[in-house]
């Protein structure tokens, strides 16, 4: 037989990302932190394996150390309300309290203190996300590294190596003497761009493509004017998009930005900004000065509000 018990008041918020999940629990009045890398529990993508919720909520209950009345789930890969809500009942059947899944990107606003505005993460992937008048997710991108995602780590290497290859095309091996070139070559070990494009698509993955971002960034400032152009595409992609939810009904004219890409590489953020205001000078950008999870907890306060604390089983 199940046990009753009486929930104690405590809440949790979890961030989970495509490397690391964040867990932060307030309980008793004290806050408690924890990150661990997102392959401890999770196998595959999130729905690959209906035991990834069964970890997920042993985790939660290990952090916050008591049965929580509210847990709040910001996720990557819950990209519809159909996944939404089917993430929220599979973890809802496997812990005890109010639970809720949602994009990650929804965590930015609340974050930032914010209640309404449009989240731009890019990061390991990359999502546009807004809401309605009726409080539903408008969308933008985030179908993932090898077809989208062209703001994401593993994105904006995808777009170097074809930029790369398109300026050989049209300048001949030359084009490899830019320090895009260089870093490429060094990087998969390549002696020119035929064996680049071999040993670049045989090393696809998200963590190998998504490990040479960084790189993209540092040739621009060794003066590259290919990785210059393509920073400047991810953020026209970026911009563009946030006009497109706006257009499909999002609401807000406040812009929140967070995601390793976006925090790690100011680069990024000036040209979205610039993009931006481009577009619509009413739109005002804020870069993420604070980690995600504490828009979950943020979320998970207002939700215990709504409650009163009650018997659940265990």
């Amino acid at each position: 037989m199940p046990d009753l018990i009486e929930t104690t008041g405590a809440i949790v918020g979890v961030d989970v990302g495509g490397t690391k999940t964040h867990l932060r629990a307030l309980v008793a009045g004290e806050t408690v932190d924890r990150v661990v890398p997102s392959e401890l529990w999770r196998a595959g993508a999130i729905f690959d394996d209906t035991v990834n919720f069964d970890r997920l909520a042993q985790l939660v209950l290990e952090t916050a150390g008591t049965v929580p009345d509210v847990t709040i789930v910001g996720s990557h890969g819950i990209d519809s309300t159909r996944q939404r809500l089917q993430a929220t009942a599979l973890l809802g059947e496997r812990m005890p309290g109010h639970v809720e899944v949602v994009n990650d990107a929804v965590l930015l606003a609340p974050a930032m203190g914010l209640e309404t505005a449009v989240c731009v993460i890019a990061g390991t992937g990359s999502v546009i996300v807004g809401f309605d008048a009726d409080g539903e997710p408008v969308t933008a991108d985030g179908y993932g590294w090898l077809i989208a995602d062209d703001a994401s780590a593993p994105g904006i290497s995808r777009r170097a190596a074809v930029a790369l290859l398109r300026a050989v095309d049209e300048s001949g091996a030359a084009a490899m003497a830019d320090p895009l070139g260089a870093r490429f070559l060094a990087a998969f070990e390549a002696v020119d761009h035929v064996d680049l494009a071999l040993r670049f698509q045989a090393a696809a993955s998200e963590a190998s493509w998504g490990g040479f971002a960084p790189e993209v960034f540092a040739a621009v400032a060794d003066g590259s004017t290919i990785a210059q152009t393509v920073i400047a595409a991810s953020a026209t992609h970026l911009a563009d998009a946030v006009v497109a939810v706006r257009r499909r009904g999002a609401r807000g004219s406040d812009v929140v930005a967070a995601g390793g890409v976006m925090t790690a590489q100011p680069l990024l953020a000036e040209l979205l900004r610039t993009e931006l205001r481009t577009r619509d000078g009413a739109l005002h950008l804020h870069v993420l000065d604070e980690p995600p999870v504490v828009g979950a907890l943020a979320l998970a306060a207002a939700r215990r509000d709504q409650f009163s604390p009650r018997k659940v089983l265990l």
